[in-house]
């Protein structure tokens, strides 16, 4: 019997059923697939773009345009090559320890109002305050618009 090739053990691990190609074996705390290749763990999405596009340039990484840390679907609709801000940039949400659920939105006390910023290039970006969450976000999403270039997700709700 045939040893597999390191391809045919890639994709016994992916479930293509949907336009995600899911990664059904080991993941990190992240949900980022993990594989076995050359005696060392690597992670799946990125072994998934080299096998598909070749080697990610130095100094790059693997964007999720899908936001699905388990897809491994090397497609231009999933994963693509950009830059540590520019991954940095395509964020789905508010951060993890925002406790109002909207990204570049804190609630400021001592105004009783919605403050908004975003940073840029080391640079904090101030919008302002609003009596409205939802104006709030609005403006976040447009100062993003302005200096983001791989901020996909605001770019699909304009």
């Amino acid at each position: 019997m045939t040893k597999p090739t390191p391809a045919e053990r890639f994709f016994a691990k992916v479930d293509k059923s949907g336009d995600c190609w899911e990664w059904t074996a080991a993941k990190d705390r992240d949900g980022y697939g993990q594989f076995k290749l050359d005696g060392r763990m690597r992670a799946a999405h990125r072994v998934s773009w080299e096998m598909e596009h070749g080697p990610i340039p130095e100094g790059l990484e693997i964007d999720h345009r899908c936001h699905n840390h388990g897809c491994v679907n090397p497609g231009g609709d999933h994963l693509r090559v950009a830059t540590s801000k520019q991954n940095n940039e395509n964020q789905s949400g508010a951060y993890r320890n925002n406790q109002h659920g909207v990204r570049g939105v804190s609630w400021h006390k001592r105004a009783q109002k919605w403050s908004v910023r975003a940073s840029h290039d080391g640079q904090v970006i101030y919008a302002g305050l609003f009596i409205d969450k939802a104006d709030a976000e609005s403006a976040a999403i447009a100062i993003r618009n302005g200096v983001f270039t791989h901020n996909d997700a605001d770019r699909n709700l304009s």
